[in-house]
């Protein structure tokens, strides 16, 4: 876990929290939300800053259209451009279209929007029907948040105005960081937190490490006993135990989906049944739904999981 070392004692005041918490920062051109939970990262999102929300239907114009794949480009109010599949016969360039944002730009790839069933006959071109959730908006959701600090305006502001309007969260939870001494940014760390979550590599406390591997069809996992700790009498089923409470860390940080592949360190039958308890109890702690399949003759475990958003490499690329 990484662990700066603060010497501004009104900065550290901030980092010694031991609640539940969200962090809100700005990191060029993005806002990065972290979740925290007694000083461990336990979810990381991000949020482009130049694109409207996943979930807003807007009135676009089509811009151009494809018919060898039958697809259009959108133009959308925030004048960037949106990918449509499966057109319409009747349309055409510079009509008018009301769509819906169904997934945000990622790995060089255009937002995906949809044609939805709206009367737009007395509506402009690129005006807003519906704005949909900002990420702080899911994350009021999905956490009970004990304190949530951004150095933002913006962002402070935005949140005030939904929490008033949605009583999600108690308003004197929402702080504003403005210690000139040290930034938010570096306080909590962000670029080396990122680095982190999207590193292939993942070292344990115990020695060990686990190799993670996404492709376009699912993602592998390799546990790696590596070199145990000196000192340390630590059986293959405990590197197992540990390895399994990280990955699934991992999962939830990255926002990895689909297929995963766990390619676990062998163990006995009767080990085995322990480490598929405990897979089965991680499940449970996902956000997002999530399945022990099966462990096969080889020892790799099958998991599922719903997929929801890019994945956390997608936008960082």
């Amino acid at each position: 876990m990484i662990k700066p070392e603060i010497k501004n004692a009104d900065a550290k005041k901030y980092s010694d929290f031991n609640g539940t918490e969200l962090i809100v920062v700005r990191k060029d051109n993005k806002y990065v939300y972290m979740v925290f939970e007694k000083k461990e990262l336990i979810d990381l999102e991000i949020e482009n800053v130049n694109e409207l929300p996943v979930g807003t239907s807007f009135v676009g114009k089509v811009s151009s259209i494809s018919p060898q794949i039958n697809a259009a480009y959108i133009l959308m109010p925030d004048k960037n451009k949106a990918f449509l599949k499966n057109i319409p016969n009747n349309l055409k360039c510079e009509d008018p279209v009301a769509a819906k944002i169904t997934r945000a730009s990622s790995k060089g790839k255009l937002p995906s929007v949809c044609i939805i069933d709206e009367n737009i006959e007395h509506k402009t071109f690129f005006s807003i029907i519906e704005y949909g959730p900002r990420v702080y908006e899911r994350l009021f959701e999905e956490y009970n948040f004990d304190r949530v600090l951004t150095d933002e305006d913006k962002v402070f502001s935005d949140m005030n105005e939904y929490c008033k309007e949605n009583i999600v969260l108690d308003l004197s939870k929402i702080k504003m960081y403005n210690d000139s001494m040290v930034g938010l940014n570096v306080l909590y760390s962000v670029s080396k937190r990122i680095e982190e979550a999207t590193s292939k590599l993942i070292w344990l406390k115990s020695g060990a490490n686990i190799l993670i591997e996404e492709t376009n069809a699912f993602t592998v996992i390799d546990v790696n006993s590596a070199k145990k700790s000196k000192g340390k009498n630590i059986s293959y089923l405990d590197i197992n135990l540990e390895a399994a409470k990280e990955i699934f860390r991992q999962m939830n940080l990255r926002n990895i989906s689909g297929i995963i592949l766990i390619d676990f360190i062998n163990l006995k039958k009767d080990e085995e049944a322990k480490l598929v308890d405990e897979l089965n109890k991680l499940c449970s702690g996902q956000k997002r739904y999530t399945k022990v399949v099966d462990i096969t003759p080889l020892g790799i475990a099958e998991i599922t999981r719903k997929k929801e958003g890019p994945t956390l490499s997608d936008i960082c690329i």
